[in-house]
């Protein structure tokens, strides 16, 4: 059996999506591992998966040597540099070229300035498509599939039921870099406004992020704890609604069939980085750019062009659908 290792970039985000390639590899015969610290977390989900943390920049090399086949989702990272070089023998330590090639990077967003001229296995994506049909276009054109899929094999553990919380919306106002993140305030003002029209809002957030999340306990929210992502998947799985900035969890209620509402601050970025499962609602700020000065005004202060009446209304457009 042929063996393939999938290496997504550090978000959990990237990971879940990068399962599409693990799964249709996996649907294609290869015996796969993929490679992520926080995804074993998830294992419950993915049946017939193999996972593994990342090894050390040390080990890196020689613990991929077995496989026939590595994947990697390109973070323009030094672990994407040694891979290059150990794999294509553009370095002094490359390893013998005694077998094809079988690195195949993935490149969200690639320049040949920056990145070089693509190679035979790597991918560079369509920026006006969603990053679950690139990896879904990318992984059927490397494996010679008639027809690309999202599916990337995630599977709820019995006995959980699909939305059996009506009236529960998940928040999540966090995210990994903090200048996506839509303001504290709003985010909590727009809570109350659920609360008033009969929803049961839960803050959904990091054990470190915690503390200051509090105040959402203050104005009558939930803020459950978990102590593992399988048991926040559970969660959301069954609730109704998934309400936050781009990051995680806006994947994560997508591939699982929850709708989602994403507060961000760019279109051009949200084309390839919007949930790509279930269908939902972007919220942006308005688009128009009256002049350079403006621009740079909005870049850094864009959560301030989007109002809680906006996301609210917003969300019933999402309900409605």
């Amino acid at each position: 059996m042929k063996t393939a290792a999938v290496l997504p970039a550090l978000g959990i985000g990237d990971a879940i999506l990068m399962m599409i390639a693990s799964h249709q590899l996996f649907q294609s015969g290869f015996c796969v591992t993929t490679f992520h610290d926080n995804l074993p977390e998830l294992a419950p989900w993915f049946p017939n998966q193999s996972f593994e943390k990342n090894p050390s920049d040390e080990d890196l090399i020689e613990r991929l040597q077995k496989f026939d086949l590595i994947i990697a989702e390109n973070d323009n990272s030094p672990r994407i540099k040694k891979l290059i070089g150990a794999f294509r023998g553009s370095c002094k330590t490359a390893l013998p070229r005694k077998t094809p090639e079988r690195l195949s990077i993935f490149y969200p967003t690639y320049s040949q300035a920056k990145h070089g001229l693509l190679h035979n296995l790597d991918k560079a994506f369509d920026p006006d498509r969603p990053m679950a049909e690139n990896i879904g276009k990318a992984i059927a054109s490397l494996l010679g599939l008639a027809e690309p899929s999202t599916n990337n094999g995630i599977a709820p553990p019995l006995p959980l039921q699909h939305r059996s919380h009506s009236n529960r919306i998940i928040i999540h106002p966090t995210s990994r870099v903090p200048s996506k993140n839509w303001s504290s305030h709003k985010f909590l003002k727009l809570a109350e406004r659920l609360k008033n029209e009969g929803y049961d809002p839960h803050f959904c957030v990091s054990p470190s992020e915690r503390t200051f999340w509090e105040k959402a306990i203050e104005i009558g929210c939930s803020l459950p704890h978990f102590s593992n992502l399988s048991e926040l998947a559970a969660f959301i799985f069954e609730s109704s609604f998934h309400i936050g900035n781009d990051s995680l969890l806006g994947h994560l209620a997508s591939n699982l069939n929850i709708p989602t509402l994403i507060i961000a601050d760019d279109e051009k970025r949200m084309r390839l980085w919007r949930p790509g499962w279930c269908k939902g609602q972007i919220v942006l700020p308005p688009q128009w750019l009256p002049n350079p000065r403006i621009f740079r005004w909005k870049k850094n202060h864009w959560q301030r062009l989007i109002s809680v009446g906006k996301v609210f209304k917003t969300f019933n457009k999402l309900i409605s659908n």
